[in-house]
């Protein structure tokens, strides 16, 4: 915080109280049916691909971290791997909506976040936004 910025403390510390609505917990039962009236077959096969991509890349961090390879590549990793295999659908589900302009702040286990939030960026941009990123990435 920058200190032209004055915060009282007696104000900040004040007694009071924070009022939420009800949260719903373990409510979802919709089925595939359902879902597919809000989402198309191209959604799905969407959220399948990215999640089984995340999926892949979790693999490589672990065969690199347990075998020192991946797919006859060697590589030695000393350091620690914290991985979110089983996780891919939430990460996929909250970046689902997300572009580019989005931010997203992500646990110490956030390779499935980071690239969620990468692939759904990328689906969303079309052949001009995409070819002028890789142009800029590439000019340096």
């Amino acid at each position: 915080m920058p200190k032209s910025q004055y915060v009282d403390p007696a104000k900040a510390f004040e007694a009071g109280y924070i009022h939420f609505e009800d949260i719903p917990v373990c409510q979802y039962n919709k089925t595939i049916k359902e879902e597919l009236k809000v989402f198309s077959k191209e959604d799905m096969m969407r959220v399948y691909r990215d999640m089984a991509i995340i999926r892949e890349f979790e693999t490589m961090l672990n065969e690199v971290k347990v075998k020192s390879e991946y797919n006859g590549v060697k590589y030695n990793n000393p350091g620690p791997a914290h991985l979110s295999i089983g996780q891919e659908a939430s990460a996929v589900g909250e970046a689902y909506y997300l572009d580019m302009n989005d931010l997203s702040f992500g646990s110490h286990r956030s390779h499935g976040e980071i690239l969620a939030k990468g692939l759904s960026s990328i689906e969303k941009l079309d052949d001009k936004e995409l070819y002028d990123i890789m142009k800029e990435f590439l000019d340096g």
